[in-house]
């Protein structure tokens, strides 16, 4: 079960994260330990195909190693509340290949709760093909 609304956690994403993290993304799902958040795709969000793999655009690597950070964030606090502040400890990325060009959907959720620690998951997923793995371990500090 979710502390908070969809709505109330993206208030709370506005507001605790700065503003060149805010790319338009929609929490989609929330609840027990998972969310699922969308980032509408944005033609400024995407670059070349420099290795000519696809001959199509592809997404910025900070923009979607910031989305997962942002799904682990979300996670978090939908889990634990607001009064939660994480703090990465490691954080572990790979590219599985280039992202295509459309929505991009994260789903992160939590592996193990511990006393401290909090050890995360998140997907990446654009046209049904998984293309990131990010995992996280963070520390809490309250």
């Amino acid at each position: 079960m979710s502390k908070l609304k969809k709505s109330e956690l993206k208030d709370l994403l506005l507001k605790n994260l700065p503003r060149v993290d805010d790319h338009g993304e929609v929490v989609e799902t929330i609840g027990n330990g998972k969310i699922r958040i969308r980032l509408p795709i944005r033609e400024d969000y995407l670059g070349n195909d420099i290795w000519g793999k696809t001959g199509d655009s592809i997404y910025s690597g900070p923009i979607v190693m910031g989305l997962a950070d942002t799904a682990m964030y979300g996670c978090i606090l939908s889990a634990l509340g607001q009064n939660f502040i994480p703090v990465i400890v490691t954080f572990t990325i790979n590219f599985l290949r280039p992202i295509s060009a459309n929505d991009l959907i994260a789903e992160a959720r939590i592996l193990r709760l511990g006393k401290r620690l909090v050890y995360l998951e998140t997907y990446l997923y654009a046209d049904a093909y998984l293309y990131i793995n990010y995992s996280i371990n963070l520390i809490s500090l309250y």
